[in-house]
């Protein structure tokens, strides 16, 4: 039987290292591609699937192949100069994109990624702001047991033993103190006695009152008594969740073109998915309306059509009546999410209805106004003519929150989001698919400094 001796293994770990830096690379490509990932229509379109495909650009699946092909070559003695491009696909690169190439392009691979983890990436450290403990209806979210009272009374198994050790030292330098004051003796002779009368006290002034001690040096040893023992108790531990209701709030009236709707359900498909993963006990509400509002359930919410016009204000009221009589602001953490491309036919009444819902100390009201580049022939003609009338004479409903909120504004991606952290309500413009990523983000942020 032949016997492998080796001195260094350190090859062995080689394969491991070489799939974990695969493994990282795929990763940060997920992380540069999640922007086109989460605007995927697959995504939102497949009901129930757990599994995104995303394609990573720039990573090759290399595999060994026996013999030597024609195409191979050895070292070469040609012109090239350092710095000169020979890979033909990066030739390839360089053509006029308009004209049809004759030669491969970039190599890339698909790779399939759980939403979970797409999740994870996305909304790392990200969380709903302004969060607060209600005083009602919490929840008590068992978390195991724990071990945080001492007794003097338990069962041995559970005795602490750092505690009764602190006890007994404590109650030794008690009697060293006694014995001190008793006799009159030094500190090494009270400690002397103690440990020949095995902690004893009356012993112990006895023996050094009759010069009976025995000339041995102290050993420092600790005696215990039934009093010094402590237990440690067993208790259920707990957090204490308070309740969080969401208002996914999205306008589904004729404006709304297909490329609308999907970029809005786009953005609350993520953030509800988003919601139901982090916090356990968050109530998803979904609204949708026309020129005039209704809670649906999540179905009809992401993957039925509506049409008809547009009163934005119905929403606003709905979400208004639910507070009232369902989720009252001193038992529940309220957070409001609507979509709209902006076009209102009654926009001062809708600020009313804003204006009602933020006296009532919610927690924060987020309006994200869907704005593409389409022409009035994508609404038919009856539509385009209404659309033209609101565009004309009303104005886009962001208008109305710029004019009433002391806004900051920051700018990412070619689009603009605006923040008033006094009255709690965030606001910002989707352009296209890259922008839902940083307007999610833009939502979502645990600390109210941020």
């Amino acid at each position: 039987m032949a016997i492998i001796v080796h001195d260094d293994w350190s090859l062995s770990e080689k394969g491991r290292k070489d799939a974990e830096r695969h493994r990282q690379k795929i990763d940060k490509a997920i992380r540069e591609n999640v922007r086109d990932a989460i605007a995927d229509s697959s995504i939102i379109t497949k009901r129930g699937e757990k599994i995104v495909r995303i394609p990573v650009k720039g990573l090759r699946d290399y595999r060994f192949i026996y013999g030597i092909g024609k195409g191979g070559g050895g070292a070469g003695q040609g012109p090239a100069k350092p710095g000169d491009v020979i890979d033909q696909k990066r030739k390839q690169q360089k053509q006029d994109g308009k004209k049809a190439g004759n030669r491969p392009g970039i190599d890339f691979m698909e790779t399939e990624v759980d939403i979970d983890y797409l999740l994870q990436i996305m909304f790392e450290d990200l969380g709903l702001p302004w969060i607060e403990e209600k005083t009602k209806a919490q929840q008590l979210i068992p978390k195991g047991w724990k071990f945080e009272s001492i007794t003097k009374k338990g069962a041995f198994s559970r005795i602490h033993k750092l505690r009764t050790l602190k006890e007994a030292i404590a109650r030794t330098n008690i009697f060293v103190k006694d014995i001190i004051e008793e006799t009159g003796c030094t500190e090494e002779t009270a400690y002397a006695g103690l440990e020949q009368a095995e902690g004893d006290l009356e012993i112990a002034i006895h023996l050094i009152k009759t010069n009976t001690l025995v000339d041995i040096p102290p050993t420092g040893g600790v005696y215990f008594e039934d009093d010094d023992l402590r237990y440690k108790q067993i208790e259920e531990d707990v957090e204490i969740h308070s309740n969080a209701v969401v208002f996914a709030m999205m306008d589904s009236s004729g404006s709304m073109t297909q490329n609308k709707k999907y970029l809005a359900r786009s953005m609350l498909f993520w953030l509800t998915e988003f919601l139901k993963k982090k916090y356990e006990f968050v109530e998803i509400v979904f609204i949708i309306h026309t020129t005039h509002a209704e809670r649906v359930d999540e179905d009809h919410f992401f993957y039925k059509g509506e049409s008809g016009g547009t009163f934005c204000y119905t929403a606003f009221e709905k979400v208004n009546y639910l507070i009232e009589t369902e989720f009252p602001v001193d038992e529940w953490n309220i957070y409001s999410v609507y979509i709209s491309d902006g076009e209102d036919f009654d926009p001062d009444r809708t600020m009313e209805e804003v204006d009602i819902m933020l006296r009532k100390n919610i927690n924060m009201l987020a309006y994200t106004e869907i704005n593409l580049d389409e022409n009035l022939e994508d609404y038919g003609p009856f539509g385009a003519m209404q659309l033209a009338s609101a565009i004309g004479y009303q104005g886009g409903l962001m208008n109305y929150f710029k004019k009433k909120f002391n806004f900051s504004e920051t700018k990412e991606e070619g689009t603009v989001f605006y923040k008033d952290p006094n009255k709690r309500v965030l606001a910002c413009i989707i352009k296209n698919k890259n922008h839902v990523y940083p307007a999610l983000k833009h939502m979502l942020f645990e600390r109210a400094s941020t």
